[in-house]
């Protein structure tokens, strides 16, 4: 599991209030995405998706 770099906040699975996750927390896979694309991961600097276009 990924661990996240910098404060993020969002809600696990299976919950209904956001959580404030702290740099080093490990990072559940439903908030991988996300936390990824605002490059709040390790490794999201060399990982930078490109928005799909519409």
């Amino acid at each position: 599991m990924p661990k996240f770099i910098k404060p993020f906040k969002g809600v696990p699975q299976g919950e209904i209030y956001p959580k404030q996750f702290e740099a080093g927390d490990e990072c559940p896979s439903e908030l991988e995405p996300g936390a990824r694309e605002l490059g709040a991961l390790e490794g999201s600097e060399d990982k930078k998706t490109v928005p799909a276009k519409k």
